[in-house]
């Protein structure tokens, strides 16, 4: 039987990096691993933990989500030489901390990381899925975030891309699977392991670095929270090798489900969520600002 076909967004690190080499060096599935990211500069520690795999079951490859020529012709290229697309790990994003409603920031960077987070697996999506509409099957993994379900303070509009994410996945889901049996499913991690915990764990790390700039009163609610909030969720990270292992599961499920929290911590989180109506009480994040 001919290998899976599997192309990834996001490999330069992270959860990326980790599910590419899982699937393309660990799994007792056949896969045939694209993994892309915008920088080829950045390829050395996967092509490290490919080793003899790379170019074998593992490809690295340049891919912008932002820009659609670089997207068109990685699909061209994989239709190609094998014909199909099986499985699209929509991986690629990036987050910020804003202060965008209580300063005067540039709203620059906010509309960067919408064009990544949102538009950018809009656009793999739309590449890809002609080819999955023909041969009538395919599975696509998008990911969200715990913060695309519940909104947290001083990410505004990161979690308004990963809502938005959140919302397109579940409205194409049913009739992508009932129509033309493309199963899409979405991820929704919490706090998962990459360089960026290296710099925010690191004991000598000053949250000021962040909230420098803002206002005062900006300044002294964001250290409160993040002493209060954002240090419990950060100490309770996930290693993005197990999250591969979920995405590996999520590939091989018969009959996948829509949403996936990585861990009890964000299943929980979505749990309180999901049952409150207020909006009040979830994750208890409304207590941390409530006088």
């Amino acid at each position: 039987m001919a290998p899976s076909v599997v192309l990834i967004t996001g490999c330069s690190t992270g959860m990326g990096l980790a599910t590419a080499v899982h699937l393309a060096t660990k799994s007792k599935h056949d896969f045939k691993v694209y993994a892309t990211m915008r920088n080829l500069a950045k390829k050395g520690q996967l092509e490290t933990a490919a080793g003899e795999t790379l170019e074998k079951t593992l490809f690295i490859r340049e891919l912008d989500v932002t820009k659609n020529d670089t997207i068109t012709s990685l699909v061209d290229e994989i239709v190609r030489d094998n014909g199909r697309i099986d499985v699209v790990f929509n991986n690629a994003g990036f987050s910020v901390f804003d202060d965008y409603f209580m300063g005067d920031e540039p709203l620059d960077a906010a509309k960067t990381m919408m064009d990544t987070n949102v538009w950018g697996p809009t656009r793999v999506m739309q590449a890809v899925l002609p080819v999955m509409k023909k041969q009538k099957s395919g599975r696509i993994i998008n990911t969200t975030s715990g913060e695309g379900i519940e909104g947290y303070p001083f990410h505004g509009f990161y979690s308004a891309s990963k809502f938005a994410l959140q919302g397109l996945s579940e409205n194409l889901s049913p009739i992508l699977r009932q129509v033309y049996n493309i199963k899409l499913s979405v991820l929704v991690p919490g706090p998962v392991y990459n360089p960026s915990f290296a710099i925010i764990m690191d004991p000598a790390f000053k949250p000021e670095y962040i909230c420098g700039k803002w206002d005062s009163p900006s300044q002294e609610v964001f250290l409160d929270y993040w002493q209060r909030d954002m240090q419990p969720i950060i100490q309770a990270y996930q290693q993005p090798e197990e999250v591969a292992e979920l995405v590996e599961r999520i590939i091989l499920s018969e009959d996948p489900y829509v949403r996936y929290p990585t861990g009890s911590l964000i299943a929980k989180r979505m749990a309180d969520q999901l049952i409150d109506p207020t909006g009040n009480v979830a994750g208890g994040l409304y207590h941390s600002f409530k006088q």
